[in-house]
């Protein structure tokens, strides 16, 4: 499968958790065979991990599951804790059932068996664009949190006209529909329309959160 170069950075910088030289070096060639421009780093210690993920800057992780000293456990639990959203794959010679549910429990974001490194550029592909897919829902969810703190925050009130600033105001100090009608001269129908209105654009949904929205806004003694 050839990749747009659009599809990820260009170049990747993968970061490889390996012993074992010639493991990089065959997955490595699977990569360059289809397409994939990168930069390659290999650790294969704590120390060096640590680092790489401080100044190398990866866009993705390959490690070696069963490495003496760290294996690639440790390093995703590591690896977690700076909360970077990259792919983390592990390579590993093999995957029982065990493993597996260890690894997805954990939040692994997929495995490449050691004899079938011919798998490895669309295992990378696939990570990549569903890691992006993720960075994308993540900026989506930050920001309309952030709409609706502003929005919560915006004097709304500020739209409503006279009658209708005049009709939440009484709401909110706890008059009843009967007993605005009565104060205004208007009818208690009337009153139900504008109240409908008032919650319409504040974007609330009954007379507590008219309170509340109230009080907080300073509308009520």
């Amino acid at each position: 499968m050839k990749l747009n170069s659009n599809d990820y950075p260009q170049p990747l910088n993968i970061l490889f958790l390996e012993d074992l030289e010639q493991d990089v070096v065959l997955m490595s060639r699977e990569l360059d065979k289809e397409g994939f421009k990168f930069i390659a780093k290999q650790v294969a210690t704590k120390k060096d991990f640590l680092d790489a993920l401080q100044n190398f800057n990866p866009h993705l992780i390959i490690a070696d599951y069963s490495l003496p000293m760290f294996n690639g456990m440790h390093a995703f639990r590591l690896f977690k804790e700076q909360k970077l959203m990259i792919p983390f794959i592990l390579a590993t010679g093999s995957l029982s059932e065990e493993l597996a549910l260890e690894c997805m429990n954990e939040g692994v974001d997929d495995f490449i068996l050691k004899s079938s490194f011919n798998r490895l550029p669309n295992i990378v592909s696939r990570n990549l664009v569903l890691k992006e897919k993720e960075r994308e829902s993540l900026l989506i969810s930050t920001e309309l949190k952030k709409s609706k703190e502003e929005l919560d925050s915006a004097k709304i009130h500020e739209l409503l006209s006279n009658r209708e600033f005049e009709i939440l105001c009484l709401i909110a100090a706890g008059k009843s529909v009967k007993e605005i009608a009565s104060e205004l001269f208007i009818s208690p129908a009337t009153v139900a329309t504008y109240r409908s209105r008032i919650l319409d654009k504040l974007l609330l949904k009954s007379n507590v959160d008219l309170t509340r929205y109230a009080i907080k806004h300073n509308l009520i003694d």
